[in-house]
């Protein structure tokens, strides 16, 4: 058959492109150290953005 697809082309990159285009901005997971891996939040924008909710 043709070339084998994985999650990545088929699912993650066209849904990170549509999103970029909506004037969503793509943080990535590497080399950041204020993510909490057991919620994948990034706690100082999570911080920051309730401190503007206020």
């Amino acid at each position: 058959m043709g070339k084998d697809f994985n999650e990545d082309t088929r699912v993650k990159i066209p849904a990170i492109l549509t999103l970029t285009r909506l004037g969503y901005g793509y943080l990535s997971l590497k080399g950041r150290a204020d993510i909490d891996t057991q919620t994948n939040i990034f706690t100082e924008i999570f911080f920051e953005s309730l401190k503007r909710i206020k």
